[in-house]
């Protein structure tokens, strides 16, 4: 993305800002050149400066760090002796450090000198400190920024403190000649040993071996220590947070800016650039519905005036727009669902008035069944007001039935999903992005976590068909093979239906209920759980919990709006510690508080398992970690010398949602090490 695509403030102040997640880290994400003067030589401002420091080392970043010591002499011996024995004990305080999270960075830190991502320098001035305090960052594409101002590199300063400092960018007129340009060169004299107030010295051999000693023993060992650091500045950055304050104030329409997150307010502006035309493709649970509202209103401010549809797929989640946007602010919300005769009188009159300039705007909220009608699409033509349409979950837009609805009237388009493709449908996939503008910005979860989604642990409980589950299997492979190859590779309605029953096969396996049953054995304290299953699988599940004392209630088609809406207050309060759903969950619902997913039904659909685990890696008060449990179906746990080809599909489809939990996992290792052998035995295939 780049610095100049991050929307710097000038200044930043402590008071208003959070100074690590607005600034610190958003910043090294995109850096490669981190040039830094901060303060004191202690293992303190050698820890901290370790801080956020993970995707700048993936970029193949390199930090310059120049620390201070108070000495009074100027003979160069002593100066010497003195740094050597301040190395040795910065170097014994580590050895007794009981502060983890110190501890921690430190060895973050010792793993950049392992790797050549830091260089470190002691400044010393005669009778004084070096008290600049300055940093320095260049990105790839050569955009530079300095910061300076009364912030340190240590703990207090980047959380707790009072601190301010002002920020210059090479791109905007006036700061590179004026501020930037005389940071760079001033860093660079002090680091040459070049000023006349200051001596530089570099710190011993001896000294970089002691620390590097600490380093992780691998890449592994250092991302899984790096999550932990990281996860640890988020939670204290959130206890600051959390401090009373005489006013809290809480997002509305006239504040919603204030509130962007970077990449949210990044979002709009690729939008807004693209004639107000495009797709966010942002990973579940990382705000699309707060980005698109914010949108909102600085579309409305721009026109003065507007006609917004908002498309949702099911009824409970056009109930949770329309109440965001109350909440928030707007006023003039009316909700499309189901009887024309409640919505189409409202929706008119509000609309003509938006046209007569009596009202501002209007904002439909509707269900995609009701924004394809023909009630629905001749109200929204009769408005002279040319209208901004907002799909959310828009992969399901280009539906045969829904797309009627997305005629042209609509010139401002904004499409809303972690997963904008069409499920084994590249043209329509193609034809949709297109329609929309194409995705135009796109922040996934591995960007996500730990910042902004909890950080989660991935459990494979891998198990395989029954004898006659794998013969009926195999017999239906075979048929389906024939009808397609005698089909001149057409999928006819019968070949369909074989394809939908083989897959229910694996769907809903008996060999998974032993796998269920043990971890529901290894979870004593179940609560705060999501279990998926089938609509045949549903009973059963039900009655396990059941019968182990676990109050769970379903949540499907059948129940009605009030129903889930009540199902879902009690499991936030803890009255039910498990909700066991089929899909009514998967798509944009918000149910906050889930701290475990159960697995135990899954299609091979990305769209369909990338959404589950967003449900579960939403952000809520107290929630720091998720867990989810996945029970695959592999064709045999030991492999067999003959492999059909049936058998290497099945694999196939199984690994690749693997693949797509365990990446952004904690624990990678645990699950790589249990299917490595499937891994090599495809690769070879």
């Amino acid at each position: 993305m780049g610095l100049e695509k991050l929307n710097l403030k000038g200044l930043y102040d402590s008071d208003a800002d959070d100074l690590l997640l607005d600034f610190y880290i958003p910043v090294l994400k995109e850096s490669i050149d981190y040039k830094r003067i901060a303060g004191y030589f202690s293992s303190n401002s050698l820890a901290i400066a370790a801080k956020g420091i993970s995707k700048f080392i993936q970029n193949g970043g390199k930090m310059y760090l120049i620390a201070n010591v108070i000495l009074s002499s100027d003979d160069q011996e002593v100066i010497k002796k003195t740094i050597s024995e301040k190395e040795i004990e910065i170097l014994d305080e580590i050895e007794t450090m009981e502060d983890a999270v110190k501890k921690g960075h430190l060895r973050l830190l010792a793993w950049m000198l392992k790797n050549g991502n830091i260089e470190i320098r002691i400044a010393k001035v005669q009778n004084g400190i070096e008290h600049k305090k300055k940093g320095i960052l260049e990105d790839l594409e050569g955009n530079i920024i300095s910061f300076s101002g009364s912030d340190n590199e240590t703990v207090s300063g980047w959380l707790f403190n009072h601190e301010d400092f002002h920020v210059f960018c090479s791109w905007i007129d006036g700061d590179k000649e004026r501020h930037l340009n005389p940071d760079i060169v001033s860093f660079e004299k002090l680091w040459n040993d070049e000023t006349n107030a200051v001596r530089i010295f570099n710190v011993s051999d001896a000294f970089k071996f002691g620390l590097i000693k600490s380093a992780p023993k691998d890449e592994e060992e250092f991302r899984t220590l790096s999550n932990e650091m990281a996860e640890e500045a988020m939670k204290n950055s959130r206890l600051k947070k959390m401090q009373p304050k005489s006013v809290t104030e809480k997002p509305l329409r006239d504040n919603l800016f204030k509130f962007l997150r970077p990449y949210q307010n990044d979002a709009i502006n690729r939008w807004e650039s693209n004639g107000h035309m495009g797709i966010l493709e942002m990973a579940t649970g990382t705000g699309k519905t707060f980005t698109a509202i914010a949108a909102i209103e600085r579309y409305l401010n721009e026109k003065k005036k507007g006609v917004v549809v908002i498309v949702a797929p099911k009824q409970l989640l056009v109930s949770q727009w329309s109440n965001e946007l109350k909440k928030l602010g707007f006023s003039n919300v009316i909700e499309v669902m189901k009887n024309s005769s409640v919505w189409k009188k409202d929706l008119k009159g509000a609309i003509l008035k938006v046209d007569l300039g009596h009202e501002k705007e209007v904002i439909a909220v509707a269900t995609y069944a009701s924004f394809c009608t023909d009630n629905f699409i001749s109200t929204i033509r009769s408005t002279n007001t040319k209208p901004l349409l907002i799909c959310d979950e828009m992969h399901n837009s280009w539906a045969p039935k829904y797309r009627q609805g997305l005629i042209n009237s609509y010139e401002s388009r904004l499409g809303l999903s972690a997963t904008p493709e069409r499920y084994m449908d590249e043209k329509g996939t193609e034809d949709m992005q297109k329609y929309f503008g194409n995705i135009v910005y796109t922040f996934g979860i591995s960007e996500a976590i730990p910042e902004y989604l909890v950080p989660y642990e991935y459990h494979a409980e891998i198990v395989e068909l029954t004898a006659d589950e794998k013969y009926e299997y195999e017999e239906l492979t075979s048929e389906i093979s024939i009808r397609i190859a005698t089909n001149n590779g057409e999928v006819d309605d019968v070949t369909f239906l074989k394809i939908l029953k083989r897959s229910k096969i694996v769907i809903n396996s008996d060999s998974k209920w032993p796998a269920f049953e043990n971890i529901l054995d290894s979870l004593p304290n179940l609560k705060r759980t999501l279990i998926y299953c089938s609509d045949k699988q549903i009973g059963r599940v039900l009655e396990i919990l059941h019968s182990r004392k676990i109050y769970a209630h379903k949540i499907t088609y059948k129940e009605s709006l009030k129903q889930r809406e009540e199902i879902i207050e009690s499991f936030i309060s803890d009255d039910y510690k498990a909700i066991v759903a089929i899909k009514v969950l998967d798509e944009g619902i918000d149910v906050p508080g889930i701290e475990r997913a159960i697995i135990l039904s899954s299609s091979g659909n990305p769209i369909e398992y990338v959404q589950r685990r967003g449900r579960i890696l939403r952000r809520s008060e107290g929630k720091e970690f998720a867990t989810v449990y996945d029970i695959l179906i592999f064709p045999w746990k030991i492999i067999p010398q003959e492999i059909s080809k049936s058998e290497l599909s099945l694999l196939r489809k199984e690994m690749k949602r693997i693949d797509e939990f365990v990446n952004s996992s904690k624990n990678p290792l645990e699950v790589m090490n249990k299917i490595v052998k499937y891994k090599t035995l495809l690769n070879l295939r």
